[in-house]
């Protein structure tokens, strides 16, 4: 009996660091994208109306 529950021991260790590794790595590559380059399309609303900026 103490042998089964070795196994779901190691299986939820097993899903817990696979749910881990996920994590960073969406994480790493999150963060290591650029976020600076400009949109292609660009909306501006003023005084003269709307524009639309398609770049």
């Amino acid at each position: 009996m103490s042998g089964s529950n070795a196994n779901n021991n190691g299986f939820l260790y097993f899903l817990v660091g696979a749910l881990l590794v996920g994590v960073i790595g969406f994480g790493v590559y999150y963060f290591t994208q650029d976020h600076s380059a400009k949109a292609d399309l660009e909306i501006s609303v003023g005084d003269d109306g709307i524009k639309v900026d398609g770049n």
